[in-house]
């Protein structure tokens, strides 16, 4: 699998962090620019509608990686080893796209079936 190429520490911070692919992508905008972005500056670039970017932005805010005042969304991971593995990130996204898609979304699927079985009865309980 392709995600075996990413550092060990890399994949349990995406798998931590990082819930989807346009978190992802609303991150590495928002590093991107110190002054911050809009919400509609965000979903422009991101070519989401303004609900969905909130909700990205506040998701990236209770991660712990951004923050948001007057409608304005920085980027803030809250220490340097979030920042650091932020920077890790980025330059392994911009070199192995697929790994770190592949990882997000196996990530994203294995929560969804974690929480879908909490309600399965199991016949022998």
């Amino acid at each position: 699998m392709a995600t075996a190429m990413l550092a060990p520490d890399l994949r349990r911070f995406v798998v931590a962090k990082i819930h989807s692919v346009p978190m992802l992508e609303a991150l590495l905008l928002l590093r991107s620019r110190a002054d911050g972005w809009t919400m509609r500056e965000l979903a422009e670039r991101l070519y989401l509608p303004e609900p969905r970017v909130d909700a990205l932005v506040a998701e990236l805010c209770r991660e712990d990686l951004a923050t948001h005042a007057d409608g304005v969304a920085r980027y803030a991971p809250a220490s340097g080893e979030l920042a650091r593995l932020v920077d890790e990130l980025a330059g392994t996204y911009s070199r192995r796209v697929v790994a770190v898609t592949e990882l997000i979304h196996s990530s994203v699927g294995r929560q969804a079936r974690d929480f879908a079985d909490a309600f399965v009865m199991r016949r022998d309980e």
